[in-house]
């Protein structure tokens, strides 16, 4: 194994370039349609929120147990996944390498 490596070594001796990385043309509107849905994400997040807080009041207003315990459940999601949106973000970009 070892005469191959230095074949290699013989081969190429200076090391291979890195190059840069290079926005694909059009990147602006690629950017601008995650934006948009990230937007959308958020908003859908506080409306599945407040429904759900809605829908357990109504639901305990009216001692309808099943309806509450649904609003509860629909704001634990919303909770949770407010909670994935805040930091995925920041997992993706660490697990790439951008993080420090």
């Amino acid at each position: 194994m070892i005469e191959h490596f230095d074949t290699l070594l013989v081969l190429a001796p200076e090391q291979i370039p890195n190059p840069a990385p290079v926005a694909p043309p059009g990147n602006e509107k690629i950017l601008e349609v995650v934006g948009n849905a990230k937007w959308g994400a958020g908003v859908a997040l506080l409306v599945g929120f407040f429904v759900g807080l809605l829908v357990w009041a109504g639901g305990r207003w009216v001692d309808h147990h099943r309806a509450g315990r649904i609003g509860l459940v629909m704001m634990l999601c919303a909770i949770g996944g407010g909670l994935l949106y805040g930091i995925g973000w920041q997992l993706i970009n660490y697990f790439t390498g951008g993080g420090a």
